[in-house]
């Protein structure tokens, strides 16, 4: 197991269900009055899109600035979180791709 991939499941320990993307009904995500997708694609795939952040990623806790992306995971009380992830972890958690080592 990598670096990265530890500090991932320490940081994610205890949630399950992650998955990257926006989530209808989320208020972090600007769609909390959304119940149906089709009705708002256009505000969806605005949710979507990554914006340049200071703040750490939660999911890695990289102090990096870069572009931070929407995920979500359930609790252990069932509740949704979001989740602003940096494009590292977005793609680990979308597609199992680590970064290269010394990233």
């Amino acid at each position: 197991m990598s670096k990265f991939t530890e500090r991932v499941d320490r940081y994610l320990e205890g949630l399950e269900h992650v998955s990257t993307g926006d989530c209808p009904g989320c208020v972090d995500c600007g769609l909390e009055d959304v119940t149906d997708a089709n009705d708002c694609i256009d505000r969806i795939e605005i949710a979507s899109e990554g914006s340049f952040s200071w703040s750490p990623c939660e999911c890695c806790d990289s102090s990096l600035g870069g572009d931070r992306h929407p995920a979500h995971a359930v609790n252990p009380e069932g509740d949704i979180l979001h989740l602003d992830v940096c494009q590292d972890c977005l793609m680990y958690l979308a597609n199992g791709e680590e970064p290269e080592e010394g990233e």
